[in-house]
């Protein structure tokens, strides 16, 4: 069984995050969801920054992209894919290959 995690990132994500100058990408459980009360379904975002504390990340470049991955996350067996989504001209980075549930 390896331990290699595959990270894709589409070619308009890349473009993207060059063109704003964010090489550096960090995937995690943001800190409200992990302190709230309520029954929540933990479901890792990505962000275009580096983390507070790089270590407690692991690193992988991608393309030139530095992808910050938090050691707390259960990696998924299938690829990680960042891409780009465009909603009323807004642009976002979405993440898939993480399952909605624990498990």
């Amino acid at each position: 069984m390896s331990d290699e995690i595959v990270i894709k990132i589409t070619e308009k994500a890349i473009k993207h995050l060059k063109k704003k100058e964010k090489l550096q990408v960090t995937i995690e459980i943001p800190e409200n969801r992990l302190s709230s009360e309520s029954v929540l379904v933990p479901i890792p975002e990505i962000i275009a920054r580096k983390p507070k504390a790089p270590e407690n990340y692991q690193i992988i470049t991608v393309d030139g992209v530095d992808v910050y991955i938090s050691k707390a996350l259960a990696i998924p067996k299938n690829d990680i894919i960042i891409d780009l989504d465009v909603f009323l001209g807004i642009k976002l980075l979405r993440l898939s290959g993480f399952k909605s549930n624990e498990g």
